[in-house]
């Protein structure tokens, strides 16, 4: 709670790579769970969901034989601690962790996504905070149904990535003054 999450991306930067504003609807919320005020919001699963987080592991083996050996992480931050997110894994090249997002979704999107043959729009924030966060210069995006050739994109930071960064100075700014003026203190001083 009270931290800025990859699944959110979307409200720094829309998924065309535009800036957006959505976050300001976020900072009020995030100060809320941060002070324990108000618990985080729970998404009830969907079937397809817990099948694509149940057929996670799966897919990690798939990449790994495919591609390389991988390591399975828990939460990152940034250097700041407003931002984190959860890769799927991190496979690691000339001692650089590159963080693998991994997504297993019902038969149907996944054959629109290799149709595609490039990175599914709805993903791109999502994939882009990634590489902001951990400054990586790549990452990999893989789409798994086991019925189904998979789709593996690689994705390299660009001028998306450097929105979405621009972007989460903004957000750090407003949600920073934002705090002081709810709680009279600065964030971070506790």
């Amino acid at each position: 709670p009270g931290k800025m999450t990859g699944s959110q991306a979307s409200k720094l930067v829309t998924p065309t790579g535009r800036p957006s504003t959505q976050y300001r609807g976020e900072i009020s919320r995030i100060i809320a769970e941060h002070k324990g005020w108000q618990s985080p919001e729970k998404i009830k699963p969907t079937y397809w969901m817990e099948r694509g987080v149940n057929m996670e592991a799966e897919a990690r083996r798939w990449f790994a034989v495919e591609v390389g050996a991988v390591e399975e992480c828990g939460f990152i931050e940034d250097d700041n601690g407003m931002f984190g997110f959860s890769p799927d894994a991190y496979i690691i090249h000339t001692e650089q962790h590159i963080p693998i997002e991994l997504k297993c979704p019902k038969p149907s999107t996944h054959i629109q996504y290799v149709i595609g043959g490039e990175l599914p729009t709805e993903h791109a924030a999502q994939c882009h905070f990634s590489l902001a966060v951990t400054a990586a210069p790549y990452m990999y995006f893989m789409s798994y149904s086991p019925e189904i050739e998979p789709l593996l994109i690689v994705v390299e930071a660009n001028d998306y990535t450097e929105t979405m960064h621009h972007q989460m100075g903004k957000y750090t700014d407003e949600f920073q003054s934002a705090y002081k003026r709810i709680t009279g203190i600065d964030y971070g001083k506790m």
